[in-house]
């Protein structure tokens, strides 16, 4: 298959795969509302039912959140040679320790940065999409040539 019959075929992820996705990794990008614009932060996460969990410390995060709940997820990766991208956008809120939503034992966070981290948050989708798709840098096995861009290791 070439990249221009790869590209008409389905390469749009389905809700449950998107899922799949986002229940495999643990660290991603959180995109807030600011007056100057979007502000991305590293998070950890997990999925809790159909939802987002994440910890986060006092600090502009939660100014932002505070002040506009809207917010972006984005996890990224490669998997079978091909990579993935799955956006998640919804509404992110300050939620309970106690909090009686579904808990598996995936909901412990491994956070990566150091400190404490108290606040815990929901994200609630209002969507979920993603697609998969081929570098224009690398070679693949769907080009029928190297891609534009491509340069051999020297």
């Amino acid at each position: 298959m070439g990249i221009l019959e790869f590209m008409d075929a389905k390469n749009t992820l389905d809700t449950a795969e998107c899922w799949r996705l986002l229940e495999a990794q643990t660290l991603g990008r959180l995109a807030t509302a600011t007056d100057q614009g979007p502000r991305i932060w590293p998070i950890n996460y997990r999925v809790r039912g159909e939802s987002l969990i994440f910890r986060s410390a006092p600090g502009s995060k939660v100014w932002d959140i505070g002040r506009d709940g809207r917010v972006a997820f984005e996890v990224d990766g490669l998997e079978s040679g091909l990579h993935w991208s799955v956006v998640v956008l919804g509404t992110a809120q300050v939620i309970d320790e106690d909090d009686p939503g579904p808990r598996t034992e995936h909901d412990e966070l491994m956070l990566v940065a150091p400190g404490p981290k108290p606040i815990l948050f929901r994200i609630t989708p209002d969507s979920v999409s993603g697609l998969r798709f081929v570098s224009a840098l690398e070679p693949s096995p769907l080009w029928n040539d190297r891609p534009v861009g491509w340069r051999s290791p020297s």
